[in-house]
C-alpha cells in the first residue's frame, strides 16, 4: 500500500472507520475468502456461483 496515493490513502481510511484491514497477504484458508480463493483455484472461475459466497460466509462446503 502506498500512503502517498490518494486512492490508497482514502481505502485504508475507510477500512479503519469500518474496523477493518487492508492487507496484502492472502488471506487464511479456513477464512470464507480463503475458502473461495481455494474454490476458484481448483475449479476456475466460471464455476463459481452467487452461492458459493453465502455457502462460505455460512461455513458450509463449496461444491462445483
Amino acid at each position: 500500500m502506498d500512503m502517498d496515493n490518494p486512492q490508497d490513502v482514502g481505502a485504508a481510511f475507510g477500512a479503519q472507520m469500518l474496523g477493518f484491514t487492508i492487507s496484502e497477504e492472502p488471506p487464511p484458508p479456513d477464512s470464507p475468502l480463503g475458502r473461495v480463493r481455494a474454490f476458484t483455484a481448483q475449479y476456475g472461475e466460471d464455476a463459481l456461483r452467487p452461492e458459493h459466497f453465502a455457502d462460505a460466509r455460512a461455513g458450509r462446503p463449496l461444491l462445483p
